[in-house]
């Protein structure tokens, strides 16, 4: 990977953060997850963290993105210490190790306003930003975010986007491909092809946790007739909020926050998209597997719990629970 030739190079990030800061710098911003997991070959990266000495049985999202650094020429690494990975700070120190400028961001567990206003004022200081470049992204970015909900709310409302598309879409405005207008760009022309579609019929689901490393889930899911007009993680990436306000944009964001700041949006998509049931993916090993006892309690419709380890498609077990899920579904609806 090589930065644009007016960027002053590529920052990376190892979840979500104020991506407006990195735009404003001058820098280019890179999403080392879906560098990760969209490349040809992932297993590599995985393969190059093992080499290194970390263990089989950390989970392989942390291993992957590690792999990405050691094989990029980046200008730093903004890392996540509270709101992600509870393995972020050991990777911090290991890449600090390795010579790799890391640069640490936290969302603060408590959602206090002043905390967060300090993180984000710290992480400007470190990328040198000055407030005319900060404003004039913040009304550039908004543009391309816009195009962003009207996709996500078309899965659900004409239901002309697959769940796959959605996803795709969603998980990409974390970074926006390092080009904003770009990315804003083609989501306009996408949305101009997607209305020439006829609806989709499947059974409406949604999607809950951290955006799946398996290949193939949403094709599969929709193969037996469901289809999914809920990603939650992915849509948050996409600040869906109206405001103008940097820091209370990453307040609303619900994904840092834990469980219980992400049940009402879950509660409130479920009833405005009409879903009857959905998918919870969990990473193998990550410490956010627990929250599938809440979740299950506190849930209006039918849930089905999956979990994934390695970026390749899904395993023939996982397969056969997902079709008798969406049975079970279309059975409840007769």
């Amino acid at each position: 990977m090589t930065s644009s030739p007016t960027s002053k190079g590529i920052i990376g990030f190892t979840t979500t953060i104020p991506v407006e800061l990195i735009f404003a710098a001058g820098y280019e911003p890179c999403d080392l997850n879906n560098i990760f997991v969209t490349d040809p070959d992932p297993g590599r990266f995985i393969e190059r963290a093992e080499r290194d000495g970390f263990p089989k049985s950390m989970c392989n999202w942390i291993k992957g993105i590690y792999g990405v650094i050691m094989e990029r020429d980046m200008a730093g690494v903004i890392t996540v210490m509270e709101g992600d990975c509870s393995n972020t700070q050991a990777l911090a120190e290991i890449l600090r190790y390795r010579g790799v400028r890391t640069i640490p961001f936290s969302f603060p567990y408590d959602r206090d306003r002043e905390v967060l206003a300090r993180e984000i004022e710290k992480l400007g200081n470190e990328l040198s930003i000055d407030e005319a470049s900060l404003a004039d992204v913040e009304l550039r970015i908004a543009g391309a975010r816009e195009k962003l909900w009207e996709i996500d709310t078309m899965t659900w409302s004409e239901r002309n986007v697959t769940g796959a598309e959605n996803h795709r879409w969603l998980v990409g405005s974390s970074d926006m491909l390092g080009d904003m207008e770009g990315y804003g760009k083609a989501a306009g022309e996408f949305i101009l092809n997607a209305r020439k579609r006829e609806s989709f019929q499947g059974i409406p689901l949604g999607y809950i946790g951290v955006p799946p490393i398996v290949t193939d889930l949403y094709d599969f899911i929709e193969s037996v007739g469901g289809q999914v007009v809920y990603n939650e993680t992915q849509r948050q990436f996409a600040l869906p909020y109206e405001t103008k306000d940097i820091v209370e944009r990453y307040l609303l964001y619900t994904y840092p926050y834990g469980i219980f700041a992400r049940l009402k949006d879950i509660g409130d998509e479920i009833a405005r998209r009409g879903i009857q049931g959905i998918i919870h993916y969990v990473q193998a090993f990550c410490f956010r597997a627990i929250e599938d006892v809440i979740l299950r309690e506190t849930i209006s419709v039918p849930i089905l719990t999956i979990e994934g380890d390695l970026p390749r498609a899904l395993d023939t077990r996982t397969k056969m629970r997902i079709e008798a899920f969406v049975e079970m579904l279309e059975g409840m609806r007769r």
